[in-house]
């Protein structure tokens, strides 16, 4: 989508004077989004506009960082409400803008791709950021996220955990990231997996799953010794057909004697902090009783899509 972004003196231009420019905002026909830039009301005050307005008003030096640097790489990790961060190099002060949050700090050439105009810290300085300063399990599901999409790879993130060695939090993300796994489909299902960890399970992820006769029964999104783990999303699972597929699967794995437990957001947002490990525990032992016929078999989960695009010290060519 083509986003027209204006200063305040094209927009006196367009109106015609300083009075019908005004009267465009007053009137809603006009967003203000920052300071210094402004929009058509038909473009809602999503992250793709504010990305837009950042091109137009941030100086070329300050790079997109966070979640929204990941969502500019193609993922989709914004939530409803985002905040854009952006990064300036050391000692350059930002402007204060609403829907941005913005610090300084030295990020090298090897740590920035450049995308739709804007500089974007790269997917793997994005992730040991986020092991560095927040919760794990955000961490991870960020992580995990950024190698499912394939815009970063384990390498890389190790080469960016060597980059980071002077930085405050490093030695915690040492400890996070080796709890990434790039099978993981989803955010929640990275999150469920640290909980159960972090209980002292050892979870398959995207496990795919045969009968005795080799009959592909379904994948996984989790299991643990003989219980199938399922998250539902809503959003999802509100298509009639992706509802009835996922029941049909959830038969099947019980057909070959796999326990079967459901999750949703609720039980990670709305419930006490152990207790989704508690219902993998008792499922255990009920799994422990039954007589499992299910097999391994061939991996159906297909190869990530992207690949990391160039840091700008490949893209420019040694003076």
């Amino acid at each position: 989508m083509d986003i027209e972004v204006w200063t305040w003196l094209e927009l006196v231009r367009r109106a015609g004077s300083p009075g019908r420019a005004r009267g465009l905002l007053r009137d809603g026909a006009v967003v203000r989004l920052l300071r210094d830039a402004y929009v058509g009301s038909e473009h809602a005050p999503s992250t793709e506009v504010r990305v837009a307005a950042l091109r137009a008003v941030l100086p070329p030096d300050v790079a997109v960082t966070g979640r929204a640097a990941l969502w500019l790489l193609g993922m989709d990790v914004l939530g409803r409400d985002p905040v854009v961060d952006v990064v300036a190099p050391r000692g350059r002060m930002v402007r204060h803008r609403p829907g941005v949050r913005a610090w300084s700090a030295a990020v090298p050439d090897s740590e920035l791709v450049e995308t739709d105009g804007l500089l974007v810290v790269s997917a793997a300085r994005v992730v040991v950021d986020a092991a560095r300063r927040g919760p794990v399990h955000e961490a991870v599901a960020l992580g995990d996220a950024a190698l499912r999409a394939g815009v970063t790879t384990p390498d890389l993130l190790l080469d960016s955990l060597d980059r980071a060695g002077g930085l405050r939090g490093v030695q915690r993300a040492r400890t996070v990231l080796p709890l990434l796994d790039g099978r993981s489909e989803s955010l929640m299902e990275s999150r469920v997996r640290v909980e159960l960890v972090s209980a002292g399970f050892e979870p398959d992820v995207q496990l795919d799953v045969y009968d005795p006769d080799g009959e592909h029964v379904g994948r996984a999104d989790l299991h643990v010794e003989g219980v199938v783990l399922e998250y539902d999303g809503f959003a999802v699972h509100t298509d009639k057909r992706a509802f009835g597929r996922d029941r049909w699967r959830g038969n099947r794995f019980g057909d070959v004697g796999l326990e079967v437990r459901r999750f949703s957001a609720a039980d990670w947002y709305d419930r006490p902090r152990g207790l989704l490990a508690a219902t993998v525990r008792r499922a255990v032992l009920v799994a422990r009783d039954r007589v499992v016929t299910a097999r391994r078999g061939p991996d159906t989960l297909r190869a990530p899509r992207r690949t990391p695009p160039d840091t700008l010290d490949r893209e420019r060519p040694a003076a």
